[in-house]
């Protein structure tokens, strides 16, 4: 018999905040993409909280900005921050929390594109140091 392995879960917040800044890197990020992380296709009120709470520390710390996709590309929703969450949450509502692809994108800042390119390389030496030392 075959085993296959599940795909890995990121169960942390701190986790799942890293791999939507990685994603950031590459391009907008979907909100699709973070309801899946936060939930991985269960939606309950945890997982709901689970993503509001990740939306939250996205934009309060400054990590990335919510918007629309435009005629002009990507279009930065307007401040203040502090009503960001709300109106993501409705949007998520409108949507019945299958936002699949439609809905808000997510851009990356000038400090989440930083932090996201510090953690690259972190994990990139990181790698560079285990195949050095493979034990």
């Amino acid at each position: 018999m075959i085993a296959f392995s599940e795909e890995p879960k990121i169960s942390s917040q701190s986790g799942i905040v890293e791999e939507l800044l990685e994603d950031g890197l590459a391009d907008w990020v979907s909100l699709q993409n973070v309801v899946w992380l936060c939930t991985r296709g269960t939606i309950n009120p945890d997982t709901k909280q689970a993503v509001l709470d990740v939306l939250h520390l996205l934009y309060s710390e400054g990590l990335m900005v919510p918007g629309e996709l435009g005629k002009k590309g990507f279009e930065d929703w307007a401040p203040p921050s502090g009503t960001w969450v709300i109106r993501s949450e409705m949007a998520l509502d409108a949507l019945e929390w299958q936002p699949m692809g439609d809905g808000l994108w997510l851009r990356l800042t000038t400090r989440g594109k930083s932090l996201a390119r510090s953690q690259r390389e972190a994990t990139d030496a990181d790698l560079v140091m285990k195949e050095e030392d493979p034990q």
